[in-house]
């Protein structure tokens, strides 16, 4: 398989998990007592779906990960992108 449709392929399992995974965060915020900080137990929540998905995904299988923080990073900003692209959009009436 070529590197685009291992990339497409990838993002689709991705897009497929975000959705839910930004749906938990936001449960886990309305859980938390009013005033408190949400926003990053929310991102903790929604990186941890979206890395077990990279995790076992052809992108990684078969390969050690050396730089845990730019995992991490990277997947902090397609959750950042995707929060901004949700906020973008609102649903047809």
């Amino acid at each position: 398989m070529g590197v685009l449709l291992k990339f497409l392929s990838i993002l689709g399992k991705i897009t497929g998990v975000l959705p839910m995974a930004i749906s938990i965060a936001e449960v886990i915020g309305g859980l938390v007592k009013p005033g408190q900080k949400t926003g990053a137990q929310k991102l903790a929540a929604v990186q941890e779906v979206i890395k077990q998905t990279i995790q076992t995904s052809e992108l990684v299988i078969g390969k050690d990960i050396i730089d845990e923080d730019l995992l991490n990073e990277g997947i902090t900003e397609m959750v950042n992108a995707a929060v901004k692209i949700m906020n973008a959009t609102k649903p047809k009436l």
